[in-house]
């Protein structure tokens, strides 16, 4: 079913259904009944240890992980940073938590030390994991952002500095074999995750959302397919979080690996574990295409192959569609505040994200907010059944981020065509996308700012060779020596070097630094952020 426009609102409208699950019940209670249900099939298989999990043996983890928190004092409110990457243990923990209530704050495990304590800082979690690999720098983190001190577990054996191991909360217990999940109240208003969303104005806000949002959250279709999932993906990013909740209430089983992308690597997982599903960001179908053994693999088991989190070119979902002789590959769209915002079970017109999902409504506004009719761009403001909570601590930017009636402004430019296909053309927000990863361009420019030499900076994405990411770019105004003797001897290769050495690998200055001799300005005397982008591309 396409979107539907209705031109007295000037609103279009996905296909409004009520959900197969009861959002009403909470995730943790959903789960374990779903998962009690099939207790021996397959919903969780490591392919780094070929270890494969049951339904039951899941749901067994789980609740000794809810049982133990709660002996350890853990209750209905309190917050959990979870700084992992993708391990057997990630999902009995993260279900565990939300069975008691807790709020989860997951973090890119790949983050610096001051990207942790930006987001401990608001959250003042009580409880923190983290895997072996970043147990130093959390441990740092937390000891800086968190006044009453958390209870550190390392994924795995007790790690650097950390003396508790997640086994420890998968010991036996008195009474998992009786346990019943705890109604909790209102789902609709009960904050199961704190996601990070970076901004234009520096470091990540806190998206607050709700139980009933992932119960209702309706993403990859078991209609088409109920066979293995796979992303690369941690709980860091929303595709992360959907994969899970899709392998949990649909039973369908969910490949997992600790290791990073290799073109060789997804091409073994395809062949190996026959993926039926999966989700890309669009860099990594770039080198896939390039690579020698693609155009021999088997991906005859593939009927869907997502794409998303940034520009996806129209070429490479042709290119890539070219190879899937038993599936279909398409971009999809989505926000950390409504979730995914295009249908993703549906082939798609070439350079569209589809139509809406079920229960999302658009408008599109113009620059004077007011909106517009069919097949005319402008800023897209959604809104979900079941909306955002709002951001963590700061009413004052949620109350920026929704309109009077309460849709959410995506900041992003975009038109829906006559037969209800939308088109993402281009951003409202200054935000840049590297690989699936949001750079602050304000972060990058106070790092930059600071260098002797400098007078104004700009940090802005351009386009990657290939067009599938952003690249962070620096275009900076030096300062004049003193004398008049021109502009000081700052090179391009120190600016590269003072970045990498302050922040994560992806916030790197992949796209390098332009000096120019003055920036555009506004009368108030800010920098022309678009302006700047047009000069550099002119």
């Amino acid at each position: 079913m396409q979107s539907h426009y209705n031109p007295t609102e000037q609103t279009w409208y996905g296909e409004s259904l009520p959900s197969v699950l009861n959002p009403a019940a909470g995730i943790g209670r959903i789960v374990l009944d779903v998962l009690a249900r099939s207790p021996d099939r397959v919903i969780q298989i490591n392919a780094d240890t070929g270890r494969q999990t049951t339904c039951g043996e899941m749901r067994r983890r789980i609740v000794r992980v809810a049982l133990h928190l709660r002996r350890l004092g853990y209750r209905r409110g309190d917050f959990v940073s979870l700084a992992c990457g993708n391990g057997e243990q990630v999902v009995p923990v993260l279900i565990g938590c939300w069975v008691l209530g807790l709020a989860v704050n997951p973090l890119a495990p790949v983050f610096e030390k001051a990207d942790f304590v930006h987001m401990m800082k608001q959250t003042q979690s009580g409880l923190v994991f983290c895997d072996p690999a970043n147990a130093g720098v959390v441990r740092e983190a937390v000891h800086e952002a968190i006044t009453h001190g958390a209870q550190l577990f390392a994924m795995g054996p007790a790690a650097e500095g950390v003396h508790r191991s997640v086994d420890e909360l998968l010991e036996p217990i008195d009474g998992e074999e009786c346990f019943r999940a705890e109604y909790l109240g209102d789902a609709s208003k009960l904050l199961a995750m704190v996601l990070c969303s970076s901004g234009t104005t520096g470091l990540p806000k806190g998206v607050c959302l709700s139980h009933a949002h992932f119960v209702d959250g309706m993403v990859f279709s078991t209609d088409a397919s109920d066979g293995p999932i796979f992303n690369f993906s941690s709980l860091f990013w929303a595709t992360g979080i959907f994969a899970v909740m899709t392998s949990l209430l649909h039973s369908r089983p969910r490949v997992l690996t600790s290791k990073p992308y290799q073109p060789d690597l997804l091409l073994d997982l395809i062949e190996t574990y026959r993926i039926e599903n999966l989700f890309t960001p669009p860099s990594y179908v770039s080198t896939l295409l390039a690579h020698p053994r693609t155009a021999r693999a088997d991906l005859s088991s593939v009927r869907q192959w997502q794409l998303g989190g940034s520009r996806v070119p129209t070429e490479m979902t042709l290119r890539l569609q070219k190879l899937l002789p038993q599936g279909h590959t398409r971009s999809i769209y989505g926000s950390s505040e409504i979730g995914f915002i295009t249908r993703n079970d549906v082939t798609v017109k070439p350079g569209s994200v589809g139509p809406l999902t079920t229960n999302v409504q658009c408008r599109v506004l113009d620059e004077d907010g007011q909106p517009v009719g069919v097949g005319v761009a402008g800023e897209l403001v959604l809104r979900h059944r079941y909306m955002f909570l709002g951001y963590l601590h700061n009413p004052e930017a949620t109350a920026n981020a929704l309109t009077e009636d309460g849709f959410f402004r995506s900041g992003d430019i975009g038109y829906i065509d006559a037969d209800g296909s939308l088109y993402v053309v281009d951003r409202i927000k200054d935000i840049i996308k590297y690989n699936n990863y949001q750079v602050s361009p304000s972060d990058l420019e106070c790092i930059i700012q600071r260098m002797d030499g400098v007078k104004q900076v700009c940090v802005i994405g351009v386009p990657a060779p290939d067009g599938s990411s952003d690249l962070p770019m620096a275009v900076v105004e030096r300062k004049v020596a003193g004398g008049g003797g021109g502009a000081t001897p700052l090179r391009e290769e120190d600016i590269v070097r003072h970045v990498e050495g302050q922040v994560a690998d992806f916030k790197r200055l992949r796209g390098g630094v332009r000096f120019v001799d003055s920036f555009p300005m506004t009368p108030s005397g800010k920098i022309l952020r678009r302006a700047v982008k047009q000069m550099i591309n002119d």
